[in-house]
């Protein structure tokens, strides 16, 4: 971010060792202390500026109630009215080292004095974030980190938390406690707090490493994570310490949230090019984060009543957000309600029931459709139907974009209604040609997860069948990045998952072949094609030569367009389902999620990489997340439910 223009420019000192040129020292002045006097230069302030560099990152600290009573006198004396005596303080803090940096970080957060605040910081700076004991690959991610940018570290944050066997864990930790910024500090908290499940086993492996690396530090999202840890254990009285320190650290991190939010330049919403606060928008989504395990903290803690109220406002307070587009606060608004409703907690809607009807209930009826989830949840069949109908029949009159709706709604599980909003885009002719096709491709593959296999090819099969316009037919699957083969290569393997649920082998293997034929890599038919129950020794090699070679071409593609994130799924998804290289499909696999992060079907290839090399326990792991992204599939459920089994047998049918 730009620095402010009352801030003085940071300094710049010689290596250790190296012959110095006259540095640009802050706060320069002899006298009066923060006055910034650029230009007041001579040897004395450039050996100190030398001896503040000659120090060693990692050096032998000082411990003990002395040595913490010298840290704050030294930080203290940082904003001293004698320059010599500033400069005398900061040599001595990094010559204490890491021991000194919990209280650095408090004086940056929290200082009046603003030249104790900014000298904390810069000396913050130099406190290296990599240890002796960090496995090569949590080196050179946190050396990327360290040249990034706030968007370039937080990849680098989600980079760490995938790797294998929780080796980043610790590492995203020691962010939380060293960072200075405190956005960096609050998105590597955030990321931790989103893997804080009562019920993951998954999350009690990672303690020892979360502990290990936020230390003695005092930051409130260190704190909270504390909080969140001690809540999980088996005595009471430690239990209600952690519901307590973790109150009181999601307190601090709300006033934070709100202070940066209070920045936030807000712009006509007919201003396209609005100035964009990145540390704003990164505070507020970690502060919905940090809100969300508060709730879940409630709900394990069976404070149900209060998990009620904490929820509340956040599924209101959007709706008054001015910083946002109506169309934007109620997107949060649905979305944070039915979020409520996967966690029990569907009486949350009652908190939009003291807003007087305005025109986002009408205008947004996305959020209408969530309060009727949230209704149909709490048991109220009948209120939930009569919303839902209303606001179904007023997004089909006035011409909504529904793709949107439809597909929120089968997020949430609300097949009935998602199927409703499809056929309403399929089948009206007032809609584009490119806006029916796009819809029925995505249906068809709602459908599959549905288990209705039968719909989903009879829509695919009406693309193939339009005879008017047959050229614009094509046109638009290009631009979709299709074409009529793959389309009819889908339907046949759609039309195989019929004959396959009926026990009609033969027919099977008839549709497989035929999808083949007319889309020879389609992995889903090659998969099918390889568990052929009824394979000959020789039917079985011949699979797996066609699996060989459909592996070169997405290689191939690959290698071609190295962006795209979905030929690395597809090559791990076919090797994690037949065999191959496993090695080298879970690296495409993870390569697919630095991609995309937290995409629920590249989460589900990699549980199924993990299950093929017999990691059961990092199948259900990868996959849990999977289906927290996606509580509504049936398909990433019902693979949940099979790891589950398969880590309880250690892999046995």
């Amino acid at each position: 971010m730009p620095r402010p223009v009352d801030t003085p420019p940071p300094r710049s000192v010689a290596a250790p060792g190296a012959r110095a040129s006259t540095p640009a020292i802050p706060f320069q002045a002899l006298g009066d202390r923060g006055r910034w006097q650029p230009g007041v230069t001579g040897p004395l302030l450039l050996a100190a500026a030398v001896a503040l560099a000659a120090f060693p990152g990692r050096v032998a600290c000082a411990t003990g109630p002395q040595a913490n009573a010298t840290v704050a006198e030294l930080i203290a004396r940082l904003g001293a009215e004698d320059f010599h005596d500033r400069e005398s303080a900061a040599a001595s803090l990094r010559a204490i080292g890491p021991a000194a940096i919990d209280d650095l970080l408090a004086a940056a957060e929290t200082s009046d004095d603003l030249e104790v605040s900014l000298r904390a910081r810069w000396l913050v700076d130099t406190i290296p974030l990599d240890m002796p004991h960090d496995p090569p690959a949590v080196v050179n991610l946190l050396s990327t980190y360290k040249k990034g940018k706030l968007t370039d570290r937080i990849v680098v944050l989600q980079r760490l938390i995938q790797l294998d066997d929780d080796a980043g864990i610790e590492a995203v930790a020691r962010i939380v406690r060293l960072d200075r910024s405190t956005s960096c500090s609050r998105a590597a908290a955030a990321l931790l707090a989103r893997e804080w499940y009562p019920d993951d086993p998954g999350f009690g492996g990672m303690i020892p490493r979360i502990r290990t690396g936020l230390g003695a530090s005092s930051r409130p999202t260190a704190a909270l994570l504390r909080g969140l840890i001690d809540a999980l254990a088996p005595d009471a009285a430690r239990r209600q310490l952690g519901l307590d320190a973790a109150a009181a650290a999601h307190a601090a991190l709300a006033r934070s949230a709100e202070a940066v939010a209070g920045r936030r330049v807000v712009a006509a919403d007919d201003v396209e090019d609005r100035p964009v606060d990145l540390e704003a928008g990164t505070s507020e989504e970690t502060q919905r984060i940090f809100d969300r395990a508060r709730v879940r903290l409630l709900v394990a803690a069976g404070r149900r009543d209060e998990a009620i109220a904490a929820a509340g406002p956040l599924v209101s307070t959007p709706l008054a957000d001015r910083g946002l587009t109506p169309q934007r606060a109620a997107m949060h608004a649905a979305d944070t309600l039915a979020w409520c409703v996967e966690q029990g907690l569907p009486e949350v809607v009652d908190a939009l029931k003291a807003i007087p009807p305005a025109p986002w209930l009408r205008d947004q009826p996305l959020l209408g459709l969530a309060m009727a989830h949230a209704e149909r949840a709490r048991g109220r069949a009948e209120i939930a139907t009569t919303l839902a109908e209303q606001t179904l029949e007023a997004i089909i009159a006035a011409g909504h974009d529904r793709l949107p709706i439809a597909t929120r709604l089968a997020r949430w599980g609300c097949a009935d209604w998602a199927t409703r909003v499809y056929d309403s885009i399929v089948d009206d002719p007032g809609q584009s040609l490119v806006e029916r096709i796009f819809a029925a491709i995505l249906y068809s593959e709602f459908l599959h997860d549905q288990g209705r296999d039968g719909d989903a090819a009879r829509r695919l099969g009406e693309i193939l069948e339009r005879r008017d316009g047959q050229t614009d037919v094509d046109d638009v699957l290009r631009r979709l990045s299709r074409d009529q083969r793959t389309v009819r290569s889908r339907k046949l393997y759609f039309e195989s998952c019929v004959a396959d649920a009926r026990g009609d082998t033969a027919e099977r293997r008839r549709l497989v072949e035929e999808s083949l034929a007319s889309q020879g890599k389609d992995v889903d038919s090659l998969i099918a094609l390889y568990r052929l129950t009824d394979n000959t020794p020789a039917q079985l090699a011949e699979a797996v030569e066609r699996v060989e070679e459909a592996l070169r071409q997405i290689d191939n593609e690959i290698q071609a367009t190295p962006d795209d994130a979905n030929g690395y799924n597809e090559y791990a998804w076919l090797v994690s389902n037949t065999e191959g290289d496993l090695e080298k499909a879970t690296r495409y696999s993870r390569i697919s999620l630095d991609k995309s992060f937290d995409n629920s079907s590249y989460l589900d290839t990699l549980a199924h990489c993990r299950a093929a090399g017999g990691d059961y326990d990092g199948a259900v792991r990868w996959q849990t997340r999977a289906q927290r992204q996606e509580p509504g599939s049936l398909t990433i459920r019902r693979n949940l439910d099979r790891f589950r089994r398969m880590a309880t047998t250690r892999g046995a049918p």
